[in-house]
């Protein structure tokens, strides 16, 4: 049963693009996972189960829609199917790290369903603009979490 990524942890990045994820974050991925684009300056990476599902919700959006058609460009132009090598890591393509600023090292943050990878610098920065409780409590006062 999946119960989501969660926590975060910084991982190096070699020479040749390749990183590692915390060996419970590749169980729960399996096989042939998707890196993409994310929303905030950051990759997103998803099992390919979810992925299919995305697209499928993607695919049924109106294409005369202007909106639609930019979103279908932002997911499927960035999207990359990717394999764990037999010492866990996997190549970032340079696009990829290239938008995401990524070089050096790299915090991996599981995000309940996706995981997501930052510059530790970018995400510094955008934590410190909603930082403090009060931001927090704003945050959290948006959505409907009771139960």
């Amino acid at each position: 049963m999946f119960n989501g990524f969660f926590g975060r942890s910084t991982h190096n990045i070699d020479e040749k693009g390749r990183i590692t994820l915390p060996a419970s974050f590749r169980e729960t991925l399996g096989e042939n996972p998707y890196i993409l684009s994310g929303f905030d300056g950051n990759l997103s990476i998803m099992t390919s189960s979810r992925f299919e599902q995305l697209r499928d919700k993607i695919y049924s959006q109106n294409m005369a829609d202007i909106n639609s058609r930019r979103l279908r460009r932002l997911i499927f132009s960035t999207a990359t199917q990717f394999e764990f090598d037999k010492n866990g890591r996997f190549i970032i393509p340079q696009p990829l790290r290239e938008l995401a600023k990524l070089d050096g090292t790299v915090l991996v943050m599981g995000v309940g369903k996706d995981i997501e990878l930052w510059n530790p610098e970018l995400y510094s920065t955008q934590e410190e603009t909603s930082e403090g409780t009060a931001s927090a409590a704003d945050l959290v006062s948006n959505f409907d979490l009771t139960f």
